[in-house]
């Protein structure tokens, strides 16, 4: 399994074909949650806050696409992001979840070098829409069927 992230203005080296160019990713970090309150001895009348929906936080390695992370950090610059992730489906690479962020901006950037080994770069993104795109595979891997599920943080509504 690869994860590949298309970020505007920063070209990665992969070379795979239908993600040539795209930032490979080493790890993908991302959650929801929402505060429900239950009263003691009463099962029904929870409350429930609105959901909050952590940033994604990405690492890869230092690589082509890194200057180009760093220019959208320092500047702030608001961008559609997408990342892929991948599987071996008859010989070749095929997509089964796809993050489409909207408005996304780098809000953290971090880098890490341990002696020896390649260095790395920890990135936090925010943004306002998350579009989650899952796709199932037959038993022979067959494309199967497609849901999509979308949260727009601005009005806190699926859509």
């Amino acid at each position: 399994m690869a994860i590949y992230m298309k970020l505007a203005g920063a070209d990665g080296d992969v070379t795979e074909q239908g993600h040539k160019n795209w930032i490979e990713l080493l790890d993908l970090q991302w959650s929801m949650s929402r505060t429900v309150r239950s009263a003691v001895g009463v099962g029904k009348n929870r409350e429930s806050t609105s959901a909050y929906v952590s940033e994604i936080t990405v690492t890869k390695y230092v690589d082509s696409g890194s200057k180009g992370v760093a220019t959208n950090a320092f500047v702030g610059k608001a961008s559609d992001v997408q990342i892929d992730f991948t599987r071996v489906e008859k010989g070749q690479e095929a997509v089964f979840r796809t993050l489409k962020l909207t408005n996304a901006i780098i809000s953290g950037l971090s880098n890490k070098a341990t002696g020896g080994e390649r260095p790395v770069e920890v990135i936090a993104l925010n943004f306002t829409k998350i579009a989650i795109t899952d796709k199932t595979a037959g038993v022979d891997n067959s494309a199967g069927s497609q849901s999509v599920t979308t949260y727009n943080l601005e009005t806190a509504q699926t859509e």
